[in-house]
């Protein structure tokens, strides 16, 4: 769930991702609007990692057992993520707690990381590698260029810095 964060969804579309939303051979999923109905076709084609490709693929594999993955089940669900206590789908406050306890794990203050702070590390990764603001804002959504420099603010200083640096010797 940690690789699907670091591709810029927000937790909520995290959480609601579906099965079906899947395209691995494709390396991409299609987040539909939060705000709009699910039958809306105009989802947002979210491009993933190869690392992530493959750990959602393990991933699949090991949701295949889950009581609510069988189609025989009356109760089964089309959601992605699968709880193992409640045997329900995953909600926010696991996905908060799990960010949490995985931060303190790798050596980060627990208190600074939410599952939000991979929005803000995907834009800073992605504008630091060249990306075009206009193809950062149509992967995240983004219908207005405040979002693009709200996002990348965080990190605008240390990225100006060190494409003038990357100029070399100018004189």
């Amino acid at each position: 769930m940690i690789r699907v964060l670091t591709e810029g969804l927000r937790a909520e579309e995290v959480l609601n991702l579906r099965v079906q939303d899947l395209d691995l051979p494709g390396h991409t999923l299609v987040v539909v609007p939060l705000k709009g109905d699910r039958n809306n076709t105009d989802g947002r084609v979210i491009p993933l990692q190869p690392k992530t490709v493959k750990a959602l693929t393990r991933y699949l594999r090991v949701r295949q057992d889950h009581v609510l993955a069988n189609p025989e089940n009356p109760n089964a669900t089309p959601f992605l993520w699968l709880g193992t206590r409640s045997r329900r789908p995953l909600k926010y406050m696991a996905l908060y707690r799990m960010v949490k306890k995985r931060a303190a794990e790798a050596g980060y203050d627990p208190e600074a990381v939410t599952p939000h702070s991979f929005c803000h590390t995907w834009a800073d990764d992605l504008l630091t590698a060249g990306i075009s603001g206009e193809n950062v804002m149509a992967v995240r959504g983004w219908k207005s260029p405040a979002m693009l420099r709200r996002y990348g603010a965080d990190m605008a200083s240390q990225r100006a810095v060190t494409a003038v640096q990357a100029l070399g010797d100018r004189y």
